[in-house]
């Protein structure tokens, strides 16, 4: 009996073996994986800040009605100089043949894009694809600061104009974003360049239905650029997205602490006083992440800012490293007055920081 019983487990153990060896009970092999290669630079003698970090995508762009799917990235914590050198390895298995695929990259600092790619770079299919080489723009057009006052879109002769502070409604339907201005009621297309990619996340996270408008503060010129179909048009390139939020231009909404583009009005006691084509310095204090972006006088700055009631201080300020004929006496003591920021106060779109004595040392408008 004893021996008729193991008889009958070893020809089930055997049999067991016999079908595992077989490949009766086989283990999944890992996804073959493809990678494509390549490098990013920007044409800017400029070092990035401290802190500042390189990203490399593949998207898939298919969709012109949502943001883009990421499909692989890669990040360098500490990218030095260009040009970057990058890897993207994802799952050929991902592609499909339907949809279309994108490599994009940018530079960021924090919550704020410094450089970006501007165009859609497709994708090489096959495992042997020759290295790609991508050229990004700066998140801020060639100009290193805003403009002193705002803008105001007009279309005639406006492709050779500068860029300019903006409000004004924006909406996203179907495949196309548009920008009405405020003050002119001049309506644009706007291109799928620069920074549009945050404007376009923006308004998709905060619109109560597709196609509704939303009242968007953005630094923008105007290009002759050639659409879909037919000649080229003036179309809005958005160089710098500030914020977007509910509301028209008929009923804009008050002026707050956070997310609004403050500019510089004055130091101490006194007014702040600009050559006739000196831009005006500027700050953003951005609640996402409590990251804080402008522009001093001559270079831009960036860094963080601890909010608690009517107590703020600005952290770990830093900026580009320009040197510039005009704004550099400026800079220093706009840099000087956020380092004694202790609180702040807000009387309808006047912003005054203040020192830990009640003390103004900065004044700051909205337009």
């Amino acid at each position: 009996m004893y021996l008729h019983a193991f008889a009958r487990h070893a020809a089930l153990a055997a049999a067991l073996t016999a079908a595992a060896l077989g490949g009766g009970c086989t283990t999944p092999a890992p996804p073959a994986m493809t990678s494509v290669s390549g490098t990013a630079t920007y044409r800017e003698r400029i070092a990035l800040p401290p802190g500042a970090v390189f990203e490399a995508l593949i998207e898939d762009v298919s969709r012109a009605d949502a943001p883009a799917l990421p499909i692989a990235s890669t990040r360098d914590e500490a990218p030095g100089a260009p040009p970057f050198r990058f890897t993207l390895t994802y799952d050929p298995a991902r592609i499909l043949p339907s949809h279309r695929y994108a490599i994009r990259a940018r530079v960021l600092h924090g919550a704020e894009l410094l450089f970006t790619s501007d165009t859609h770079l497709p994708l090489p299919s096959g495992p042997d694809a020759a290295p790609v080489s991508i050229l990004m723009v700066s998140a801020r057009g060639t100009h290193p600061g805003l403009p002193a006052a705002s803008g105001t879109l007009s279309v005639p002769g406006a492709a050779t104009a500068g860029p300019a502070l903006l409000r004004g409604e924006y909406r996203y339907l179907a495949d196309a974003g548009s920008f009405t201005d405020c003050q002119s009621g001049v309506r644009v297309p706007v291109a799928q360049a620069l920074d549009n990619a945050a404007l376009e996340a923006a308004y998709l996270k905060a619109r109560a239905q597709p196609g509704a408008p939303l009242l968007a503060t953005l630094v923008g010129r105007i290009e002759e650029r050639a659409g879909m179909e037919g000649p080229a048009r003036p179309t809005l390139m958005v160089e710098h997205f500030i914020h977007i939020a509910a509301g028209t231009c008929a009923s804009p909404p008050a002026p707050a602490l956070e997310d609004t583009y403050w500019r510089l009005a004055s130091l101490g006691n006194a007014p702040v006083v600009l050559a006739a084509e000196q831009r005006a310095p500027y700050v953003v204090l951005a609640s996402v992440a409590h990251r804080a972006s402008g522009y001093a006088g001559c270079n831009r700055m960036m860094g963080g800012y601890e909010l608690d009631g009517a107590k703020l201080a600005f952290t770990q300020m830093a900026g580009t490293m320009m040197a510039c004929a005009q704004g550099m006496e400026l800079e220093q003591r706009f840099h000087a007055a956020l380092a004694n920021v202790a609180a702040w106060r807000l009387t309808g779109a006047r912003l005054e920081l203040l020192d830990d004595s009640g003390q103004a040392v900065a004044g700051f408008v909205s337009p």
